[in-house]
Parts: C-alpha cells; sequence; structure tokens
C-alpha cells in the first residue's frame, strides 16, 4: 500500500433500491410492531466491524525496528572483530590471539542471531499486514451495508407519516428512529478514524518491511560474501568492497527506519 486510500463519504455509496427495500421491509416495518428492537437496527454490522478493527500489532513493528537498530550497531562495530591481525609470539603467549579468535566468533554468533531475529519478525510482520489488509478490505464491505441501513432507515422516516394512519399523539416513533440515525452516522465516524488509523498502520509498517527486504535479499548475501572474501585476502582492495558494502547495507537499515512523508 502506497498511500493512504481515502474513504467515500457513506452519503456518496451507491445503493441498490432493491436492497433498501428489502431493509425496511425485513427490519424497519417489524419495529412499528416492537420498537424496543430498533436499539438493535444494523447491529449485524456494528459488531461485525468491532471485531475487525484491528491494525498491524504495533509492538512487532517495534520489535523488528529495536532488531534493525541493533543489526545496525553491529554492522558498525564489525571494524573491531573483523580485521585480520598478525600477532608476535608475546602475544601469542600472552593469549591475545586467543582473545581476539573469542571475540570474532562471539561477534559473528551475535551477528547471526541478528539475523535470524530479525528475519523472523520479517515473516511475522509480513502475515500480519496481510491479515490487516484482509481486515481493511472486509470493513469497506460493511461501510457500503451500513450505508445501506442508514439510506433505508432515512427514506423510512420520511415516508412514515404518510403510510400509519392515525399516529398516536405520544407516538415517538420517528423521534427515537432519528436519533437511531445519527447515533449510526456518528459510530460510523468514529469506525473510519479507526479505519484510516489501520491504513497508516499498514502503511507504516509495510515501509518497513520493503526496506529491509532490500538489505535481507541483496545487500545483507552481498555483504556476507565480501567478509569472506577479506578474510582469504587481505588486499586493501578487498578491504574497500566490505566496507562500502557495509556502508551501503547501514544505509539501507537506517532508511528502513525512516517514517514515510504523506
Amino acid at each position: 500500500m502506497s498511500q493512504i486510500d481515502l474513504l467515500v463519504d457513506l452519503a456518496d455509496i451507491e445503493v441498490n433500491r432493491t436492497e433498501l427495500l428489502s431493509i425496511q421491509r425485513n427490519d424497519l416495518v417489524p419495529l412499528l410492531q416492537d420498537q424496543y428492537r430498533l436499539n438493535h437496527y444494523a447491529d449485524s454490522v456494528i459488531q461485525a466491524q468491532s471485531v475487525l478493527l484491528n491494525g498491524v500489532d504495533p509492538h512487532l513493528t517495534q520489535q523488528l525496528s529495536s532488531t534493525i537498530e541493533q543489526l545496525i550497531q553491529a554492522l558498525a562495530d564489525s571494524k573491531k572483530y573483523l580485521k585480520t591481525r598478525k600477532f608476535n609470539a608475546l602475544q601469542k603467549w600472552l593469549g591475545i590471539d586467543l582473545e581476539y579468535g573469542s571475540g570474532q566468533v562471539e561477534y559473528y554468533k551475535n551477528l547471526d542471531q541478528l539475523l535470524n531475529r530479525a528475519n523472523h519478525l520479517s515473516q511475522k510482520l509480513q502475515i500480519e499486514i496481510q491479515k490487516s489488509q484482509a481486515r481493511f478490505q472486509q470493513l469497506i464491505g460493511h461501510r457500503e451495508q451500513m450505508a445501506k441501513y442508514i439510506r433505508a432507515a432515512q427514506e423510512f422516516l420520511l415516508e412514515y407519516p404518510n403510510f400509519v394512519k392515525n399516529i398516536h399523539p405520544l407516538d415517538n416513533f420517528s423521534e427515537r428512529l432519528s436519533k437511531k440515525i445519527n447515533s449510526l452516522q456518528t459510530l460510523q465516524a468514529s469506525n473510519d478514524i479507526a479505519i484510516t488509523q489501520m491504513q497508516l498502520s499498514q502503511q507504516l509498517s509495510l515501509t518497513l518491511l520493503d526496506r529491509f527486504k532490500e538489505a535481507q535479499q541483496v545487500l545483507i548475501p552481498a555483504w556476507q560474501y565480501h567478509v569472506k572474501q577479506s578474510n582469504q585476502s587481505s588486499s586493501h582492495i578487498e578491504l574497500e568492497k566490505l566496507d562500502h558494502s557495509r556502508e551501503n547495507l547501514i544505509h539501507t537499515l537506517r532508511k528502513s527506519l525512516e517514517k514515510p512523508i504523506h
């Protein structure tokens, strides 16, 4: 999702006349004999939306962001551990060479753990985004259904005095239905804010994921290749390639943490 999709105003959603008449006949006419049920008018749509108003888990996105930050720091520290060093006899006697080798092993272990964690989190985030996008599409359908319920009630409210003869002075059905319409419109306006927040959450997570995948699929393997080459040959050219590869990777990872500008 490259941008936030603007929601069509409820009043601008096209509705089918047959569906409106069906709602009026099956949902509104029976209310004339049992006005208490007016409280439950459009309940199915209300409940259906309420269970879908969940965006991408921000904790999961934050976990991936935090892991990427740790990766950036580990890569920035790589010069300390990946440089080929020669040790003289005294240093070897003191065990400095073993200590350095142990540090390299620990560095690679930590780096592998960070990469594995980032890969795992990115896979989970991909699934969460797909689920959120599916919920969004369902919500659009429920918005259209809400528009039908509101339009049907608005028309029914206008026609009510014409087909109900001898309205009792204490009859407040019109007032109650008018309040119900306002209530549904207010509820949908609130839900629309939540739907827009869902889209924003999806966009932020998707931007993070897309940029990380660029690093994951291209730059990380390239950097690992240059690490291997530099270990086999400590030539100046190979070290330059390693530095260049590392800086490209760090730049891309940092860019992944930037929030998109709308």
